[in-house]
């Protein structure tokens, strides 16, 4: 490790010390003992029938103290188990928070929220999800405690037993349900369990991924979906409506999202366009259009422009200048990745009387450093774009990092001094932002990790 600077050496130190102080009042204080006695040469006496059991326990070796954790506060066990969660990779992190709840007792309630935070459910051999799925089941009926530490439920290749199980369980937190390659038939008890998965008065989000979907089993759940704040298409291609969509049972409120995003899912803006399609546009405020080029795009923005505030596009989308952004008058952020010359001609022709404040540009850690180019652009002709685009009350031009640095003990975030180094070369490398007061630098972290049953 290369140190730049003569006092780095010295905020590492510290930082490692401060890093290791838990795990060091644990060994010190929490778990101090005395040390086991060798074991004796001479078998142990075994007391005749008539000998005084008293004197022989008093020539027993002494024996070690127990371990107590009633003396200390549990917020120094729970601050002990952030630390592990916060400084390790997604498979190690797992790996150390269970050892802790094996190790002592004190551990184990500040654990299970971490471990149980996101539970996914994949598809291996034949009848594999089943048992996975009943496996899950039989666990929160005998925890329920744990249900409302599950924030995201990731369901793959789910089929009508599997979805039925995880139905029954009573999810109360705010569950944000992924449902990827799920196959549910008309009529059927994985269609059921799909739409009262959906139903739950506390569900934020759902997010569709390559499903065999039809139109009408969508609408269906969107029907039973009333509380879900964001809905996310991956590859979702379901066919047309063959006919006018007309609920079992009228639903008394739509869903209303506040967040739609599109990814290769073209079919779907032509359905949530269908008047019969029980999806309630007007309160959406942040969309995310990726690898479109719906002929209908237009159509669709004129109807969510009015309330629309945040777009986020992959800028190497050449079907960026099929976009019509007169029809956007209220939008006042903009997300970006893998930036190209699509985008910087998307920023060429925003309208003078835009009202953008913020402009979020996503980039990796290395290219950010060691790079002279913004995705495929140079960061001499980003910085040019972006100073000569009619951005009247332009405030804000973040660069956003989100990645992992291999250095032993910080896993998800970077460490102080390296994060110093990263925004002053950032600074460096876009200068003109950086003199005008437009450039910010972003940590972006990872999300939770993941439990496979």
């Amino acid at each position: 490790m290369v140190f730049p600077h003569s006092y780095d050496m010295l905020f590492f130190l510290l930082y490692a010390m401060l890093f290791s102080l838990p795990l060091l009042l644990a060994r010190n204080f929490l778990l101090r003992r005395t040390p086991t006695p060798p074991l004796p040469k001479a078998p142990l006496p075994v007391p005749d029938r008539g000998q005084d059991h008293d004197a022989v326990e008093k020539r027993l070796p002494p024996q070690p103290a127990m371990l107590s954790t009633a003396r200390f506060p549990q917020e120094l066990w729970d601050e002990i188990i952030d630390q592990m969660a916060g400084n390790f990779d997604e498979h190690h992190n797992m790996a150390h928070l269970k050892c802790a709840s094996l190790a002592a007792r004190c551990f184990v309630q500040r654990a299970q929220i971490y471990i149980f935070r996101s539970i996914s459910i994949q598809k291996s051999p034949p009848m594999e999800p089943i048992v996975h799925a009943e496996r899950l089941l039989d666990v929160m009926a005998w925890s329920p405690h744990l249900i409302p530490y599950v924030q995201y439920l990731h369901v793959h290749a789910g089929d009508s037993r599997s979805l039925y199980a995880i139905a029954q369980v009573a999810w109360s937190n705010g569950l944000q349900l992924t449902l990827t390659s799920v196959k549910a038939a008309a009529g059927s008890i994985a269609l059921e369990s799909v739409a009262k998965l959906v139903g739950l008065p506390s569900l934020r989000g759902i997010v569709f991924s390559s499903g065999e979907w039809d139109a009408t089993h969508l609408c269906n759940i969107f029907a039973s979906c009333t509380s879900a704040k964001r809905l996310t298409f991956v590859q979702c291609q379901p066919g047309p409506l063959v006919a006018p969509f007309v609920p079992p049972t009228m639903p008394d409120t739509l869903v209303r999202p506040e967040c739609v995003a599109f990814t290769a899912s073209n079919p779907m803006i032509d359905l949530v366009l269908e008047s019969t399609c029980p999806v309630d546009l007007s309160a959406l405020t942040h969309l995310k259009l990726v690898e479109l080029d719906s002929p209908r795009m237009n159509a669709f923005l004129s109807r969510v422009g009015g309330t629309l505030t945040r777009l986020h596009l992959k800028g190497n989308d050449p079907k960026l200048e099929n976009l019509n952004f007169d029809l956007l008058p209220n939008l006042t952020q903009i997300d970006a990745f893998q930036i190209s010359e699509p985008f910087i001609h998307f920023l060429g022709r925003l309208p003078p009387t835009n009202c953008i404040e913020t402009i979020n540009v996503f980039n990796d850690r290395r290219e950010m450093v060691n790079t002279h180019s913004m995705g495929t652009i140079s960061k001499e002709a980003f910085e040019t774009a972006i100073l000569e685009a009619s951005l009247p009350v332009l405030k804000r031009v973040n660069v956003q990092i989100q990645g992992r640095l291999p250095f032993p003990g910080v896993g998800t975030w970077f460490s102080p001094w390296v994060w110093e180094d990263i925004v002053r070369d950032v600074e460096a490398s876009l200068p003109r932002l950086f003199e005008n007061g437009l450039l910010g630098v972003e940590l972006v972290p990872f999300h939770g990790s993941t439990v496979f049953w």
